[in-house]
């Protein structure tokens, strides 16, 4: 894969669809970049999707039997022009879990690094700063 600049990670996501009150407009100002970019210069993996909903479901109090729910989280990153979504492979969960220890990060954090370095991302548009101990650069304001 080449030209993907910026890898996101699910929290922007979630901020932006929930309209979180403190990093909401941050996370929308991302999404715009998304939207008005080339596609593939950036990305993020099928595991942000799967997260999102959990999250997402979570905390409205509906569940992954709710389809609607599913379908328009679904929709709503999947049709981001700029985005490109990276599958998850055997080799990137195994590689996860070389990453934990390297960079003490969790299984979570350790699969979205895999596959931004799948991606070759220069960076990971985040407000966790366990990806500083990466060798990506973290950005988020």
């Amino acid at each position: 894969m080449v030209g993907i600049e910026s890898y996101l990670d699910a929290n922007i996501f979630v901020y932006w669809l929930c309209k979180h009150p403190t990093f909401g407009e941050v996370a929308r100002g991302w999404i715009k970049s998304v939207e008005e970019a080339r596609k593939g210069k950036y990305a993020t993996s099928t595991l942000t999707i799967y997260q999102t909903l959990v999250i997402i479901a979570g905390l409205t109090g509906r569940n992954l039997k709710d389809q609607r729910l599913v379908e328009e989280i679904i929709r709503s990153i999947t049709d981001l022009a700029g985005l490109t979504i990276i599958p998850l492979t055997q080799k990137d969960l195994t590689q996860a879990a070389n990453l934990m220890k390297e960079y003490e990060l969790d299984y979570e954090d350790a699969l979205h690094l895999s596959a931004a370095l799948k991606s070759r991302a220069k960076e990971i548009i985040s407000n966790d700063q366990d990806f500083d101990k990466t060798p990506l650069k973290r950005r988020f304001t």
